[in-house]
């Protein structure tokens, strides 16, 4: 489930916000939060973060370990981004039922396949935490409908339980406080909880142009949350695509 959430955000404004849109809050509480904090729009320069990439560019952009604070190792599993395994499994339950409804209607939603893109994941040991970037480019810039449906949708139904194969796991969503790296990002934390142990998810989604950036944080059992690490991740990527 959360896999699907993180391949239908994207979204657009007239003028970047200054601050990344999340679950339970209107623009105009991000506005009055990002005045209180007293930060500025970010200098970013959004025609070349944005412009299309091959798949070649975007492995280039994705960052080195180095960029990342101390501890932090690739990940040759890439296992936050290795959707094979998804490949033919059976549908997931959707309880309750309204939920269904809602996450069966972003489901529906077409989405163009991308012309480039790359991933990689972090981690920080062998039961993590991890970390994930994803870049992918497409032929036509990001449509400006699906950003706000599916924060949207996670405000409506903050929690709800999908099971697959007679597996349960219940998902609860809530608000992350993220600045705004691209046209727009939207943030979210999650938690997920199995009958094994809960895993904690952070995601963080940047719109410019023709690309989406997807930077994620997972923990597994009693991790705490993501700190810096991942703005420092999402800042490295936006940074390596503007230089190109």
């Amino acid at each position: 489930m959360a896999a699907a959430v993180v391949g239908l955000v994207a979204g657009c404004g007239e003028s970047p916000p200054e601050r990344a849109g999340t679950v339970n809050e209107n623009s105009g509480d991000a506005d009055q939060q990002s005045a209180e904090e007293g930060e500025q729009t970010e200098d970013v320069e959004l025609d070349a973060v944005g412009r299309e990439v091959t798949n070649e560019e975007a492995e280039a952009a994705l960052p080195q370990v180095s960029s990342l604070p101390t501890g932090w190792s690739v990940d040759p599993e890439n296992s936050l981004n290795d959707d094979e395994d998804d490949e033919g499994e059976s549908e997931a339950t959707i309880e309750p039922a309204e939920c269904k409804d809602i996450m069966g209607g972003l489901a529906d939603d077409e989405k163009d396949e991308p012309t480039g893109e790359a991933s990689r994941t972090y981690s920080a040991g062998m039961l993590g935490p991890f970390m994930g970037v994803e870049i992918s480019s497409f032929a036509d810039e990001v449509p400006d409908d699906s950003f706000s449906k599916v924060l949207d949708a996670l405000s409506a139904c903050p929690e709800f339980t999908s099971t697959e194969d007679g597996e349960a796991t219940t998902f609860k969503t809530s608000s992350l406080s993220f600045p705004n790296l691209g046209e727009e990002s939207a943030a979210i934390r999650m938690s997920a909880t199995t009958e094994e142990m809960p895993v904690g998810l952070d995601f963080v989604f940047i719109r410019a142009g023709h690309n989406i950036v997807t930077i994620s944080h997972a923990t597994v059992g009693a991790g705490g949350g993501s700190g810096d690490a991942l703005e420092k991740l999402a800042r490295a990527t936006v940074a390596n695509l503007e230089k190109g």
